[in-house]
């Protein structure tokens, strides 16, 4: 079964170049202009995006198969562990979110739902350019519309793919979501956990700036100090300059940073992480989340169908993780 509906007409071939379009250009109709422009096809957007989703949803439920596995029989799946002193490197493991309109209202009467988005990938794997600028070279990324359940088994079974298991160290970077950790915890005990700097450093600003919403010279000279606290190793003195501790009720939008930084102060040795030559910054998955998610399912005007949503996401995935391949063995395409 190549998983396309025969109906409608189409090779294995032209099916996985019109799931590429479908998921690559910034709308079906787009696609469908790309086409006829570029290949002298009239393929209509209703084909495109049947074509798409059917692909899309096969990708996804082949993924899920393999997760569940991956989950439920770990010591089948996972590399045989090799002994510590044969080690080396470090895989890193990120996760972030984005909130993505849909069709169906909550029980709140919200739209939005989020999409969460996963990636794997190795120190071997980073480039550094003259300017700074780093480059991954080769990554992996998963993309769910649900909870941390079905979310947790696409991101275990990424980091085996990426050779979880066979590195001598592991770090997964979060931004301070207890979700996020929790599932950290569960699915990689023995790593190495860091409280992404930036986001840390956007807390506490955005905390400065209620203590003196006034006062932007103020404002900046508390919160420089705070991190230079914190950078320093010093977080007990970093706590002790925060006025307003505990469950104190503060402003919608701005963060308990007392709270924030007691929860995570076992994640924010700096320092020494940087001394070990790790990464204590998320900007690589940010990045992906535009990429993979926002530049086809957050523009203007656009509403998703949860299950369009997922088999789209699922086949940027391939895509902006170099996959393409696996889209084309799903399709029997050789």
């Amino acid at each position: 079964m190549l998983g396309i509906d025969v109906g409608h007409k189409v090779t294995p071939q032209m099916a996985v170049k019109i799931a590429f379009a479908g998921q690559m250009a910034p709308s079906f109709e787009a696609a469908e202009q790309s086409f006829e422009y570029l290949a002298g096809l009239q393929i209509s957007r209703s084909l495109i995006r049947q074509i798409t989703e059917e692909t899309g949803q096969k990708v996804y439920e082949q993924q899920m198969e393999k997760a569940e596995k991956a989950i439920a029989m770990p010591e089948e799946i996972v590399p045989s562990l090799l002994p510590h002193e044969l080690r080396a490197g470090t895989l890193y493991v990120m996760v972030d979110g984005s909130q993505v309109n849909t069709r169906v209202k909550d029980q709140e009467g919200s739209s939005w739902k989020e999409m969460k988005l996963g990636l794997i990938y190795s120190d071997k794997n980073i480039i550094t350019r003259k300017s700074g600028q780093t480059v991954l070279t080769d990554k992996e990324y998963v993309a769910y519309w649900g909870d941390v359940s079905g979310f947790k088994k696409l991101l275990f079974e990424a980091a085996v793919t990426k050779g979880y298991g066979t590195y001598k160290r592991v770090v997964v970077i979060g931004d301070g979501a207890h979700w996020i950790w929790k599932m950290y915890e569960e699915l990689f005990p023995d790593a190495v956990q860091v409280l992404d700097y930036y986001h840390m450093c956007e807390n506490v600003y955005g905390y400065s700036k209620y203590l003196y919403p006034s006062d932007d010279q103020k404002m900046k000279v508390w919160a420089e100090s705070v991190i230079a606290h914190i950078e320093d190793g010093e977080i007990d003195k970093a706590l002790a300059s925060i006025p307003v501790a505990g469950e104190a009720k503060l402003p919608t939008g701005v963060p308990n940073l007392f709270v924030y930084l007691t929860n995570n102060r076992n994640r924010m040795n700096y320092k020494a992480f940087q001394q070990m030559g790790l990464k204590v910054g998320s900007g690589a998955i940010e990045s992906g989340n535009k990429k993979v998610i926002q530049q086809r399912m957050k523009q203007s005007g656009m509403r998703w169908g949860v299950q369009t949503g997922q088999t789209i996401a699922s086949l940027r995935a391939k895509n902006a993780s170099g996959r393409w391949c696996d889209v084309e063995r799903i399709l029997n395409v050789a």
